[in-house]
C-alpha cells in the first residue's frame, strides 16, 4: 500500500487486539487518537478498515499513514509506570513461567480506552518491561468488579487458556450482594442479552446459588457465567429482579432503603485445567468494601458449600 508503513504480524501477538498491539509500541498515540485514525482510514489491517478491538492473527499486515510513526515507542523501557511492579507484587495470587493470577482491585480499568489513563493492561506492560516477557490479557473483568484475573505469560499458555474460554471449560464463580432474593435457592438465568452498540442480541446463560437471605432486602447471592456477555452477571441479576448492590447501571434507580455506593461483585474464584492437565483452582480474597459488609452482616469467608458441584 503505497504512502504506508507496513507492520507485520508474528506469533507472539497473535489473537491480541488491535488496541493493545498500538499501546505496546505506539504509547504516545492515544486512545482517542487512534479511533479516530481507524474511522478515517489512516490505519488498516490487511488494507481494510477495521475497529479498535479487532483481534490479530499471525502474518496479518498493519498499515499506518507515515506522520503516526512519530508516535512510536522503540524501547520497552519507554512503557515504566511508577510503582506497576509494586503494584503487580501486592496483588499476585500466584505465578510461574507461564501464568500470572491477580486479585483485581475495585474500580481498576482492565484495558484503555476513552478516558481511561490507569489500567491493568498498562500496568503489566510497564512491569514486564524490563524482562522479555509480553504478558497476554486472555479475559476481561468490569473496571467495577474485583477478584481473579488470569494473564498468560507466553503464547503457548495464551492459547491453551483462550481455548477453554472458548469451549467453556473455565469454571468461575463470583460472589454478590443483591437487593432482594431469587426464588429458588439454585437455578439458571437464561435470558438474552442485547449489545446495543453492535445492534445485534445474544442468548446468555447464568446459573446462580442462593447462599444466604441476609435480611428482608439482601441476598448473599453466587454466580457461575457459562456464556461470556458483556455485564452479563449485572444484566441478569437486574433482569431477574435481584440486582446487584452499587450497581449504578443495572441496579434499582429509586432504592430507598438500602445504600451501597460501590458495586458488590467479586470474581471470587476459578477452576480450570493447566498446561499438563492438572487440575488448578485459585481465590482472590474480597476486596475492601466488600470485607466490611461482609464484616458488618458476620458472613462466612469459607462456606462449606460448593455452590456448583457437578459442573
Amino acid at each position: 500500500m503505497r504512502d504506508f508503513t507496513e507492520y507485520k504480524i508474528d506469533e507472539d501477538f497473535s489473537n491480541t487486539r488491535l488496541d493493545r498491539w498500538f499501546r505496546q509500541y505506539f504509547k504516545g498515540l492515544s486512545h482517542n487518537n487512534l479511533e479516530k485514525y481507524l474511522r478515517k482510514g489512516f490505519i488498516k489491517v490487511n488494507k481494510k478498515k477495521i475497529k479498535s478491538s479487532h483481534r490479530l492473527s499471525e502474518g496479518d499486515i498493519i498499515s499506518i499513514s507515515p506522520f503516526i510513526n512519530s508516535f512510536f515507542s522503540k524501547s520497552r523501557e519507554d512503557f515504566k509506570i511508577y510503582g506497576s511492579e509494586d503494584f503487580i507484587k501486592r496483588n499476585t495470587i500466584y505465578i510461574d513461567d507461564d501464568l500470572l493470577v491477580l486479585n483485581k482491585p475495585y474500580n481498576l480499568a482492565v484495558q484503555g480506552g476513552t478516558g481511561i489513563k490507569r489500567h491493568l493492561d498498562g500496568l503489566l506492560l510497564s512491569a514486564f518491561s524490563s524482562k522479555k516477557i509480553t504478558p497476554r490479557l486472555v479475559h476481561r473483568l468490569d473496571k467495577e468488579t474485583s477478584g481473579v484475573m488470569l494473564v498468560a505469560l507466553n503464547r503457548k499458555m495464551a492459547s491453551h487458556l483462550s481455548s477453554l474460554f472458548k469451549n467453556k471449560d473455565i469454571y468461575k464463580t463470583y460472589w454478590a450482594i443483591t437487593e432482594g432474593s431469587p426464588n429458588k435457592i439454585r437455578g439458571e438465568i437464561n435470558l438474552t442479552i442485547e449489545d446495543k452498540e453492535k445492534k445485534e442480541s445474544y442468548n446468555s446463560l447464568t446459573k446462580y446459588n442462593k447462599v444466604l437471605e441476609i435480611n428482608d432486602y439482601l441476598s448473599w447471592v453466587a454466580f457461575r457465567p457459562v456464556t461470556g456477555r458483556t455485564h452479563q452477571i449485572r444484566k441478569h441479576a437486574s433482569m431477574s429482579n435481584f440486582p446487584i448492590v452499587g450497581d449504578k447501571k443495572y441496579g434499582n434507580k429509586n432504592q430507598k432503603k438500602i445504600k451501597f455506593n460501590k458495586l458488590h461483585l467479586h470474581s471470587h474464584s476459578v477452576d480450570f485445567k493447566g498446561l499438563n492437565g492438572e487440575k488448578l483452582h485459585f481465590e482472590a480474597p474480597l476486596s475492601e468494601h466488600m470485607m466490611e459488609t461482609w464484616i458488618k452482616y458476620s458472613l462466612p469467608l469459607k462456606p462449606d458449600n460448593d455452590f456448583f458441584i457437578g459442573d
